[in-house]
């Protein structure tokens, strides 16, 4: 009989290949995610094309962040 550790780490193993599934499937070969990694919005065809992962918001916020913390 299964104690409660292994129940919860059934759970999560079960909870990882649902959302890895679920990326697999939002991907397109070669393309970037249908939405934003970040955020969750959706992503232009056009950038996603280029294989970029976060939308132009969340995009300009990370280099903005990058360039203050820069060296």
């Amino acid at each position: 009989m299964a104690d409660e550790a292994d129940v919860a780490n059934d759970l999560i193993a079960n909870e990882v290949l649902s959302v890895l599934s679920k990326m697999r499937q939002q991907t397109e070969v070669g393309m970037g995610p249908i939405e934003c990694i970040e955020c969750g919005e959706k992503i232009p065809k056009a950038r996603r094309t280029l294989g970029f992962k976060l939308c132009i918001e969340c995009a300009e916020e990370s280099e903005r962040r990058k360039a203050l913390f820069a060296d």
